[in-house]
């Protein structure tokens, strides 16, 4: 906690202010290039970097437009006659402008005039005549909103007139029209600029000890606010399967995601499985009937999906060809299988050693009362790798 005189506390309270701001900044510049990266590469798709974006309050991804314009565009060329001048100003621009780069289309919509630079006394054959000319033109730009692709357009448009190498070309009566309907930005066209977040700090009146304090909690509480969104968002989309493919191969790329932010990796967990093999008395009967009683019998330790009460999954099957019977009916062999990922475990010793006494207590919990066998326990650890049962709100 900043400690001294107010006086003393202030500038601190601004330094530390300060610090989170561009510790926020940092981190969402680096979290946004890194779905970018990600997007380029094809391991997340676009609307689940458009939707994370969304979640973390950063700049979505930019769309393609394209923009339009009216103009008179004019020019000096050598034609035969008037008739050939106005035949070739109605189908065709200047190659000078046709082949600019970044590309701008120009189409002709009807001639406005046609006037011969030479004087009547002029010698036979090609003259040079000035046209003019109603044009559409068109050119596209990557951006956010459509006010900033219309400034992107029209810098476009002004450095290609200021390169132009023929100074008769000339642009005039430029009309921008409404954009059309915006088309997705290919990866490779989108910047990882982050722009200014959502919620940034007011540092106008920090020098008052209430309000400086105010200000650094606010910074504080956004930076930790976006580390957490960062995490949640990345482990809901593991959790949902978003990337598709191996499990342990799309976690690793979400752990790295993660530690290059500076946030703690994804927990690491033992992946166990645990056979348990068990006689049951389920009376008298067919085989049949012994079967389908144990199967009954059983059913209250067969899990499909893990849960806090019981973080396995389980389920199990007989084994009639080892079935007995006496005078007391029958004993039917059954075999359990546990799966499950345990935490918090230095070796695959100890994994297996508690992965085993969670399985007798299941059994026995279920079993209560039951004359049954419990033959043998048999924990085998199949890999340590990152815990496949995460949750987003606590992991």
């Amino acid at each position: 906690m900043t400690g001294g005189t107010p006086a003393d506390q202030v500038p601190t309270l601004h330094a530390e202010t300060m610090a989170a701001i561009e510790q926020r900044a940092a981190l969402a510049v680096e979290a946004r290039s890194g779905l970018i990266a990600a997007l380029r590469n094809r391991l997340v798709c676009r609307p689940g970097c458009d939707d994370a974006l969304a979640t973390w309050g950063l700049e979505p991804l930019p769309q393609r437009w394209t923009i339009s314009a009216q103009a008179h565009l004019s020019y000096t060329r050598s034609h035969t006659d008037e008739d050939e001048a106005r035949e070739q100003a109605r189908w065709g621009a200047p190659d000078e402008v046709r082949l600019l780069q970044p590309a701008m289309a120009v189409y002709p919509q009807h001639v406005i005039d046609v006037a011969p630079t030479f004087n009547a006394n002029d010698e036979p054959g090609p003259h040079r005549y000035r046209v003019t000319v109603q044009v559409t033109l068109q050119t596209w730009a990557t951006a956010t909103r459509e006010a900033d692709a219309r400034d992107a357009a029209r810098t476009t448009m002004d450095t290609h007139l200021q390169e132009l190498a023929d100074p008769s070309i000339t642009l005039t009566r430029l009309t921008w029209q409404t954009a059309d309907s915006p088309d997705e930005a290919p990866p490779d066209d989108i910047d990882t600029d982050a722009q200014p977040l959502v919620g940034a700090v007011n540092l106008t009146d920090v020098d008052r000890l209430t309000a400086a304090t105010a200000a650094r909690d606010a910074a504080v509480q956004a930076l930790t606010g976006l580390r957490r969104s960062i995490r949640v968002r990345a482990i809901r989309a593991l959790v949902d399967d978003e990337f598709g493919g191996i499990y342990q191969h799309a976690a690793q790329r979400v752990d790295q995601f993660l530690v290059d932010l500076g946030l703690d990796p994804l927990p690491r967990a033992h992946h166990v499985t645990v056979i348990a093999d068990l006689t049951l008395p389920v009376g008298d009967g067919t085989a049949r009937d012994a079967c389908d009683a144990a199967r009954h019998r059983m059913r209250t330790v067969t899990a499909s999906s893990p849960d806090q009460a019981r973080p396995w999954t389980a389920y199990g099957w007989t084994l009639p060809a080892h079935a007995t019977v006496d005078q007391d009916g029958w004993r039917i062999p059954w075999q359990h299988e546990y799966e499950m990922w345990l935490r918090g475990h230095s070796t695959p010793a100890d994994a297996t050693t508690a992965a085993e006494a969670l399985v007798r207590a299941d059994l026995s919990r279920a079993l209560v009362g039951i004359n049954h066998h419990l033959v043998t326990v048999t924990a085998t650890v199949e890999s340590r790798g990152i815990d496949l049962h995460l949750h987003p709100d606590s992991d």
